[in-house]
Parts: C-alpha cells; structure tokens; sequence
C-alpha cells in the first residue's frame, strides 16, 4: 500500500513540475496564520478583559447578562451573582459565566469629541428656540390685551 502512494506521489511530480507540495503547506499555513491573526486573538483578548471585570466586580456594581437582564449585583458567591433587577428590586441569581459586561458604579461615561459636539448643539438649539418662544409670546400677549381693552370689562 505504502508503494501504491508512492508512485501516485511520484506520478503528480511528473505530470505538474510546478507545483510543489511545500508551497501548497506555506500558503495553507499563512491562511492559518491570517485566521488566528484576524479571529482567535482579538477575541480571546475580549475575553481575558471580560474575565478580569468579573475577578475585580463588587456590590453595587451594573451588570449586564447574555439573556440581556441589566442590574445591580447584590450579592457574590463562589461563582454565582445575585443581582436586583427592575423597580420591584426582584432577585435574580445566575453564574458568573453569564456575563456579558460589568460596569463599574466608580466608572465615569468618556464624553468623545461627538458627543461633546452634539450636546453643544442641543445647548444652541435650546437656547435658539427659547429666543423663538419669548419672541412668539409677546405679539400674543399684546394682541389679547388689545382685545380686551377694546371689549370692556365684561359682567358675570
């Protein structure tokens, strides 16, 4: 048997003299490499940070689960999580490996340069339209004494 793929490797060597098996490995290692570059590693990065928020996390802190539930952790056992949810304070306890993120209660929201742009707008755009209001208010107002003063005084 082992001289039956002998021959049929020797025969493939004859008829394509180009191609070389160890071309064919290199390029089907450097798909390997490309695959664990792109995919493993950035997520088994995100897993290591997730892990350590989970080592580090503390009563009072929010947490997000992989069902999606988003509470406040009450209590940390072992590997259990006891968190309140809703405006009922219901208890729900779940592993810890059902984490999806922790936020901390010490951690403050990064305002970017968007976010601070458009809260400036909001800012301009309320200012703009309180300007309209007050401007808009005082022909009304003028326009109801104005009819009031030509109707009289008028007797319940």
């Amino acid at each position: 048997m082992v001289r039956y793929l002998l021959d049929g490797a020797a025969a493939t060597t004859e008829q394509a003299p180009g191609a070389n098996p160890l071309i064919m490995v290199a390029i089907f290692a450097v798909f390997i490499i490309l695959w664990y570059v792109i995919a493993l590693r950035p997520q088994r990065k995100k897993e290591k940070e997730l892990r350590a928020k989970v080592d580090k996390m503390r009563v009072g802190d929010q947490v997000i689960t992989i069902g999606g539930l988003v509470g406040k952790v009450a209590n940390i056992r072992d590997d259990e999580v006891t968190i309140m949810t809703s405006a009922a304070n219901t208890l729900v306890t779940f592993k810890k490996n059902a984490i999806n993120s922790v936020i901390s209660r010490d951690a403050k929201p990064e305002a970017t340069k968007d976010q601070a742009a458009s809260k400036e707008e909001k800012k301009s755009d309320k200012i703009v339209l309180k300007k309209k209001e007050k401007t808009e208010e005082a022909p009304v107002e003028e326009a109801a004494e104005k009819e009031d003063n030509g109707l009289g005084e008028l007797k319940d």
